[in-house]
């Protein structure tokens, strides 16, 4: 399992590196024409944004606390990708196994949505802002953090417990794609 996030995280670092050897007219063009077609944004759309934090709020409340969990544990880990791959690797089995030992429910249906949820958020740059902003993920994940400190939880145990879920979560996403 650790090779295939190796694996995965080699991938993505591949995938953001290619096309850098662009041509920077071709490059200039397509950011002159995105900045016309943000001019070109009427009044009503600029609202959007706005639109889109409130639908994620409402469906955010609603949202069990292991829900809640999983979808900022996905999103911790997307956050983490971005900045350091390797480190994201190395927590996915720990905040997987966190969940299962604070909430006692590991990924099932109702958890993959939220946690499929968590991972796609990184599809809207204001929404990620936002919840950034709000400290809504890192107050959940640093809640977990504490109660594993208290409760005398090992890294290794975690991991161990981990592991089973993040297992789960690859065949969801495999089930998905068909």
């Amino acid at each position: 399992m650790r090779k295939l996030f190796i694996t995965l995280g080699c991938l993505m670092l591949l995938l953001t590196a290619c096309g850098k050897d662009e041509d920077n007219k071709t490059q200039n063009k397509t950011d002159n024409a995105q900045i016309e077609n943000v001019q070109k944004v009427s009044v009503k759309k600029a609202k959007l944004p706005a639109d889109v934090s409130q639908k994620f709020f409402n469906k955010f409340e609603s949202y069990t606390p292991a829900q809640r969990y999983y979808f900022c544990a996905a999103f911790a880990m997307g956050a983490m990708s971005v900045a350091k791959p390797v480190t994201a690797s190395a927590m996915v089995n720990y905040f997987m196994g966190l969940g299962v030992a604070k909430y006692n429910e590991g990924i099932n249906e109702n958890t993959y949505k939220a946690f499929n949820a968590g991972k796609n958020t990184f599809r809207n740059e204001h929404l990620v802002n936002t919840i950034l902003k709000r400290k809504i993920c890192e107050n959940i994940m640093n809640e977990a953090a504490d109660f594993a400190r208290e409760r005398n939880y090992h890294v290794a145990d975690l991991d161990k417990r981990g592991k089973k879920e993040v297992e789960k979560v690859v065949r969801y996403i495999k089930m998905n794609k068909k």
